[in-house]
């Protein structure tokens, strides 16, 4: 099959996907994103659409392998970095997301959407970069807390004895 077939069968595929995830047929809209994948292997949007419908499905590795893919092939594709950033920000990894928010964000300043969840995972960095700090800090005035410093002598017993 020539390439310009190829690319045409692939796109018929998609579009049959995009009538599956329509219809909240996540499982199905992989399955025909994927076909289209193995026809035309270079295409962003595809691994972006599957990224969704893995997203949608709760499979966030997979979702974030494909938003990966989609911008190792067209860094400019914003959906990729959105995408991303719902994957990173479902597996709990709110610095990665955030970076990639801050691109979006960027890119689409009058984008709503991308400002409430740029906002959202600033917050939720912070609080957890807030907690760490908390948390470090009581760990060090427990340890001196727990300090006997009445009962403790200038010299250890065995040196006092050598007097």
């Amino acid at each position: 099959m020539a390439e310009e077939e190829r690319n045409a069968s692939a796109e018929k595929l998609k579009e049959k996907a995009n009538n599956y995830f329509k219809d909240k047929d996540y499982e199905n809209a992989i399955k025909y994103y994927t076909e289209a994948l193995e026809l035309n292997p270079s295409n962003a949007i595809y691994y972006s659409n599957r990224s969704l419908a893995y997203l949608r499905t709760e499979c966030y590795g997979y979702a974030l392998g494909d938003a990966t893919r989609a911008l190792e092939l067209d860094k400019n594709y914003i959906k990729g970095y959105y995408r991303r950033a719902t994957s990173n920000m479902a597996l709990g990894k709110f610095k990665a997301a955030l970076k990639d928010y801050e691109t979006v964000v960027r890119v689409r300043p009058n984008d709503k959407d991308a400002k409430m969840k740029y906002q959202e995972c600033n917050k939720i960095v912070k609080q957890k970069a807030f907690e760490r700090a908390i948390a470090s800090d009581e760990l060090k005035r427990s340890v001196v807390d727990s300090l006997d410093i009445e009962n403790m002598s200038k010299l250890p017993k065995y040196i006092r004895s050598m007097h």
